[in-house]
C-alpha cells in the first residue's frame, strides 16, 4: 500500500500504512549494509528514512510520517525475508499492542545468541527464518532495542517520545512504560531476528535513570517477562543447537565411588560421548573424588561447575537435570535457578510410600512436599521402568506426557578386584552374597531365612556375606541381629562388611556361589544383570519394577517363603545346566541395557523438554521459588538488622552506665524497666521501620543526658 492512500483498517482499527526510521550512529560500512538488507527486504511502497539518533529527531519524523505505524531501528541491523510482514502480524495480533520487539542474534534481552560463542561448527545463530518458533508472540514488559515496531494508536494515546532521554530510555523504559499504564501492552516478535552490526555496542538493556526510576518506582523488579512464554519463544528460535548446553547435578559424586553413584558417573560420561551436549556438571569441589574429578576433566565439551562457587549471575543451561528425585525445596529451586527447563530421574518412589526412612512424621511430609515439587516443576520425567511410571501416573503426580521410561545401563566399567580386608583369608568361596544397604524393604533378614533353609533343610554348607551400608533410621539391623540371637546355629557363617567400594564388589561377586536380592521394591533391580555379565547367578523375587524387566523364569524367591525359595536356590548352587541356563537369560537381557543407549534416549529427552510448552504448574514452581528466595533474604536482612539495632542500643547503655558511674541495668530479669515495657520495646527492635526512627530520637535523648551528667559527675569527684 502506498503512504499516500488513505487509512484503512486492520485487527478493527485505522492503520495507515508503515514507515522504517534507521536512527543508527554507526559506521558507514555498517549503515551501507543495513541500507541494503533493508532495500532488499522490505516493500517499495514502505518509506525508509534514516534521521538522527535523537528523540527529537524520531519525534519529528514519526509526525511527518503520520498516520503510518513506525518501525525503529535504534542500530545498524541487517534484516531477512518477510521481516516486515512478520513484525507487523505481531504488533496487530492483539488490539491492545503498543509494539513489537524483534528478536537479535545477540546482546539483547530478545538475543538469540551471544558475541562471545564459539564461531564457526559452533555459531549457533544466523539471520533467517525461524523454522521452530510457532510465532506465540509472548508478552513483554517493556520494548526491547534495536528494532521496535510502533502502533501509530499507541503513539496518540501514550503522546511522544521524552526529549529530555536519550533515545533508546525514551523508547525502552519511559514510552513504554506510559503504555503499560494506560492499559497496553508489549510483545516478542517471535518469528523476527535481526543481526546487529555493531559489535562494540553491548546492546544491553537501557539504563533506568534516577528519574525514571522515581517516576515508575516498580520497574527495577520488574522482570522482562513473568510467565515462561518468552522462554519457551526463546528457546524454539535457538533450537537446533549443534550442542545443546545442559547442566548436570553430580552433587551424588561425594568421596569415593560407591554403589548407585556408579550410575551417576556411567550416565555422565556416556552423555559425554555422545557429543550433541554442551555439558556443564554441577560438583561439590570440596568433596568429589581427586580420580572421579580428573575423569570428569577430561571428556569433551565438558566443564565442571563447582556448587560452591554458585551466584545469582551464573549462568543458566537450556536444561538441567537431577538423576534423582528431589529431596528438599533447595533441590528444586537450584535446578530452576541453573536450567530455563528442568528434567528429573525419579529413580523409585520407596521413601516417598515408606514413613520409616524418617525421623519423624514431619520430615517425611516435607520429602514427600518437596518431591511433588520437583514432579510439577520438570518438564520431563525420567523413570529406570514401566512399574516406576504406572506409579506415578497412579497417583497423579505426573501426566503421562512428561514421563519417559530409559531403561539404566549395566556396561559399566571394569574395576580391579580387591579382597575387602573385612573378610578373613579362610572364608571359602561360593558364599551366599547379599549387596545393598539395610533399608528394610532390602529384606537382609529374609537372606539370613534363606541361608538358615539352605543349611536345615539340605545340608548346604556355605555361608552368606552381607556388604552393604548402614542406614539410619529404617535399618533392619536390629531385626537382623535378634534373628542371629534366636538362630545360634549360624554364628561363623554370616559375615556383615559394612560399606564397600567397587573394586571390593567385584571380588565378592566373582567369588559367590550366587547373589542373594531379596528386596521388595526396586526402581529397576540392576544386580541380576550385573551377576549374570559375571556369570553368577541371582535369587530374586518377581516383584515390583523386576516383574517388568527381568526375563520370564528367572527369578527364584518365592515370595517370601524362606523354604520353597531355598529349594529352588539350591538348583542354581549345585546344577551347572540350570545355572547356566539361568545366566544365559539374564546376561542376553543384560547386554542390551547399555549407557550408551540410555544416554541417546536422554540426550532425545533434553532436546524435547527445551521446546516442551509452557505449563501452569511449570510457573508456578518458578513463582514458588522466587517468592522462598525473597523471603530468605528479607529473614536474613531482618535478622542482621535485629542484631544490629541490639547492639547499637548495648553500647548506649554501656556509654550512659560509664558516664554515670553506677550499674543502671534496664533489660534483663532484674531490669529497671518493667517487664511489660522491655517486651514492647523488643518487638519494636523486631521491626525497623518503627524502631530506627525511634531509636534515633532515643540516641538525641541520652546524648542529652550525657551532656547534662558529665558535669555533675566531675563535680563528685572534686568534692571526693
Amino acid at each position: 500500500m502506498s503512504m499516500n492512500e488513505q487509512p484503512n483498517t486492520r485487527e478493527g482499527r485505522a492503520f495507515g500504512g508503515r514507515c522504517v526510521l534507521v536512527a543508527a550512529s554507526a559506521e558507514p560500512e555498517q549503515l551501507c549494509r543495513c541500507r541494503a538488507s533493508i532495500r532488499e527486504h522490505t516493500p517499495s511502497d514502505v518509506a525508509v528514512v534514516e534521521v538522527e539518533h535523537s528523540a527529537s529527531a524520531v519525534n519529528r519524523e514519526i509526525e511527518r510520517h503520520a498516520p503510518a505505524d513506525v518501525i525503529l531501528l535504534t542500530e545498524a541491523c541487517e534484516v531477512s525475508a518477510d521481516w516486515l510482514e512478520r513484525l507487523t502480524a505481531a504488533a496487530n495480533a492483539d488490539t491492545n499492542t503498543a509494539s513489537a520487539s524483534a528478536f537479535a542474534d545477540a546482546g539483547t534481552p530478545l538475543a538469540l545468541g551471544d558475541r562471545s560463542e564459539p564461531s564457526g561448527d559452533d555459531a549457533r545463530h544466523t539471520v533467517g527464518p525461524l523454522g521452530r518458533s510457532q510465532a506465540l508472540h509472548p508478552r513483554i514488559s517493556r520494548a526491547v532495542a534495536p528494532c521496535v515496531y510502533l502502533r501509530r494508536d499507541a503513539l496518540q494515546l501514550a503522546g511522544p517520545l521524552d526529549e529530555a532521554l536519550d533515545l533508546r530510555s525514551a523508547v525502552e523504559v519511559d514510552f513504554a512504560q506510559r503504555c503499560v499504564l494506560d492499559g497496553l501492552r508489549h510483545v516478542a516478535a517471535d518469528d523476527v531476528v535481526v543481526e546487529r552490526l555493531d559489535a562494540a555496542d553491548s546492546g544491553s538493556p537501557a539504563d533506568i535513570a534516577p528519574p525514571l526510576r522515581r517516576r515508575y518506582p516498580y520497574l527495577e523488579k520488574t522482570p522482562l517477562a513473568d510467565s515462561g512464554v518468552l522462554a519457551e519463544a526463546l528457546l524454539r528460535a535457538r533450537a537446533p543447537w549443534p550442542r545443546l548446553p545442559v547442566t548436570f547435578d553430580a552433587r551424588a559424586l561425594d568421596g569415593a565411588i560407591t554403589g548407585t553413584q556408579v550410575h551417576v558417573l556411567e550416565l555422565i560420561l556416556a552423555l559425554a560421548r555422545t557429543q550433541a551436549l554442551q555439558l556443564r556438571v554441577l560438583v561439590r569441589e570440596g568433596q568429589i573424588d581427586t580420580a572421579t574429578r580428573r575423569l570428569l576433566e577430561g571428556l569433551p565439551y565438558t566443564e565442571l561447575l563447582a556448587a560452591e562457587r554458585l551466584d545469582p549471575h551464573t549462568p543458566r543451561s537450556v536444561v538441567f537435570h537431577r538423576p534423582q528425585q528431589t529431596f528438599s525445596p533447595s533441590d528444586v529451586g537450584l535446578g530452576l535457578a541453573l536450567g530455563e527447563r528442568f528434567v528429573i530421574s525419579q529413580l523409585d518412589l520407596i521413601a516417598y510410600r515408606n514413613p520409616g526412612y524418617f525421623v519423624d512424621a514431619a520430615s517425611w511430609q516435607d520429602y514427600r512436599a518437596a518431591n511433588r515439587h520437583g514432579l510439577s516443576a520438570a518438564e520431563r520425567v525420567v523413570v529406570f521402568s514401566p512399574h516406576t511410571r504406572d506409579e506415578l501416573l497412579a497417583d497423579a503426580l505426573v501426566d503421562a506426557a512428561r514421563v519417559r521410561v530409559v531403561p539404566p545401563g549395566v556396561d559399566h566399567r571394569r574395576v580391579d578386584a580387591r579382597r575387602p580386608a573385612a573378610l578373613g583369608a579362610d572364608w571359602p568361596a561360593g558364599f551366599l552374597l547379599c549387596l545393598g544397604t539395610d533399608f528394610r524393604h532390602k529384606n537382609r533378614l529374609f537372606a539370613l531365612r534363606l541361608l538358615a533353609a539352605l543349611r536345615q533343610q539340605h545340608g548346604w554348607s556355605g555361608g552368606l556375606v552381607l556388604a552393604g551400608t548402614h542406614v539410619s533410621p529404617g535399618s533392619s539391623e536390629q531385626d537382623e541381629h535378634e534373628y542371629m540371637l534366636e538362630h545360634p546355629e549360624l554364628d561363623g557363617f554370616v559375615v556383615s562388611l559394612g560399606t564397600i567400594d567397587e573394586h571390593e564388589r567385584e571380588w565378592l561377586v566373582a567369588n559367590a556361589g550366587a547373589v542373594a536380592y531379596p528386596s521388595a521394591y526396586e526402581g529397576f533391580g540392576l544386580i541380576p544383570f550385573e551377576a549374570a555379565l559375571g556369570g553368577v547367578p541371582c535369587l530374586f523375587a518377581s516383584q515390583s519394577s523386576l516383574a517388568d524387566v527381568a526375563p520370564a523364569g528367572t527369578a527364584t524367591i518365592v515370595p517370601w517363603d524362606a523354604v520353597a525359595s531355598a529349594a529352588s536356590a539350591l538348583v542354581l548352587l549345585t546344577n551347572a545346566e540350570a545355572r547356566d541356563a539361568h545366566v544365559h537369560a539374564l546376561a542376553a537381557a543384560a547386554r542390551k541395557l547399555t549407557w550408551d543407549r540410555a544416554a541417546a534416549a536422554t540426550v532425545e529427552i533434553y532436546r524435547e523438554a527445551a521446546i516442551a510448552p509452557v505449563r501452569g504448574s511449570a510457573t508456578l514452581s518458578r513463582d514458588l521459588v522466587a517468592r522462598e528466595a525473597r523471603l530468605s533474604v528479607q529473614h536474613e536482612e531482618e535478622v542482621a538488622s535485629l542484631i544490629d539495632q541490639r547492639e547499637h542500643a548495648r553500647q548506649m547503655y554501656d556509654a550512659l552506665n560509664a558516664e554515670v558511674g553506677f550499674g543502671l541495668v534496664l533489660i534483663g530479669p532484674n531490669g529497671a524497666l518493667p517487664e511489660s515495657v522491655q517486651r514492647a520495646l523488643l518487638a519494636l527492635v523486631a521491626r525497623p521501620a518503627l524502631s530506627r526512627p525511634l531509636f534515633r530520637c532515643l540516641s538525641g535523648v541520652f546524648l542529652g543526658v550525657l551532656a547534662f551528667l558529665r558535669p555533675i559527675k566531675a563535680l563528685s569527684r572534686r568534692s571526693r
